[in-house]
C-alpha cells in the first residue's frame, strides 16, 4: 500500500467508523524502498499484525490470502489495500476475508481499474465498483465507491462490515471527496478522456507517437523500394 490516497480514506474512515481490534493487514509488504506504506502508525497503541505472502519489511506474519490461517471471527478490523489485483483469486481471498473477519468486525479493500501493470511480484486483475460489490457479498453491509471518471475510476474502494450499519458516504471521508473534486477540476491538466494529464506529459506522449509514426512509414518506403 503505498497510495497517499488510500492512506488517507484509511485516516477518514478510522474517524468516522469505528474500526475494532485487533487489526490485521494483508499485503502489508513494503515493496520499494523508502515507500510510505506503514499504516501502524494509523493505529498506534493498538494490536496490529501486518501479513504478506512473503517475508520483508512490515510483514509480521506469512499469510496466502486464499487459505487463511487466522481462526473463524479472529480479526476486528481486516485491511487489504492494493492487494487484491496481486492474488491469483481474489474470490478466494475476500471468502477468506468475511470468514475470518468478527462479528461487527469491518474489512477495508482498495483496488486499482484505470492503472498500468505493476508486479508485486505479479499482477492479475482490474475491478470495477459492481465487482467489488461481489467481492464484498460475504459481509451484510457493504459500501463501495470510485474515484476520477464515473465510467472507468482509477481507483476502486469497498467497506464491509459484519452486523452493523456503515452508513458511508464521499460526504463523510473528505480526502476521497477532495480527490474526487481535484479529478473534476483538473486544474492545470488536460482532459484526455478519462485521463488528467500535465501538458509536459501530452506533448511527451505526442513526440513519442510522432516518433513512432515517421519510423513505420520509413520502415515502409524501405520495403516497398526492396521489391
Amino acid at each position: 500500500m503505498a497510495q497517499p490516497l488510500i492512506r488517507g480514506f484509511v485516516e477518514d474512515l478510522a474517524r468516522v467508523l469505528e474500526l475494532p481490534d485487533p487489526v490485521v493487514e494483508f499485503g502489508s509488504l513494503q515493496v520499494e524502498p523508502g515507500q510510505d506504506g506503514d499504516l501502524r502508525p494509523l493505529f498506534a497503541g493498538r494490536p496490529f499484525t501486518g501479513t504478506d505472502f512473503r517475508a520483508g519489511p512490515g510483514v509480521d506474519r506469512v499469510e496466502d490470502l486464499r487459505r487463511l490461517s487466522f481462526a473463524d471471527g479472529e480479526v476486528g478490523t481486516a485491511l487489504c489495500l492494493d492487494t487484491l489485483e496481486h492474488c491469483e483469486d481474489p474470490v478466494a481471498a475476500c471468502r477468506e476475508l468475511a470468514r475470518v473477519t468478527a462479528p461487527g468486525g469491518v474489512c477495508v479493500i482498495s483496488s486499482v481499474m484505470l492503472f498500468g501493470i505493476h508486479g508485486y511480484p505479479s499482477d492479475y486483475f482490474r475491478f470495477t465498483p459492481e465487482g467489488f460489490r461481489s467481492l464484498l457479498s460475504g459481509f451484510e453491509q457493504v459500501w463501495v465507491t470510485g474515484v476520477g471518471d464515473p465510467e472507468i475510476p482509477t481507483q476502486i474502494l469497498g467497506v464491509g462490515a459484519h452486523g452493523r450499519p456503515l452508513q458511508l458516504s464521499l460526504d463523510r471521508l473528505p480526502r476521497l471527496a477532495a480527490a474526487q473534486e481535484r479529478w473534476d477540476r483538473a486544474e492545470g491538466m488536460v482532459r484526455v478522456g478519462p485521463f488528467r494529464m500535465r501538458p509536459r506529459e501530452v506533448l511527451g506522449a505526442l513526440a513519442r507517437e510522432g516518433a513512432r509514426i515517421a519510423r513505420e512509414r520509413v520502415s515502409g518506403r524501405a520495403a516497398r523500394g526492396a521489391r
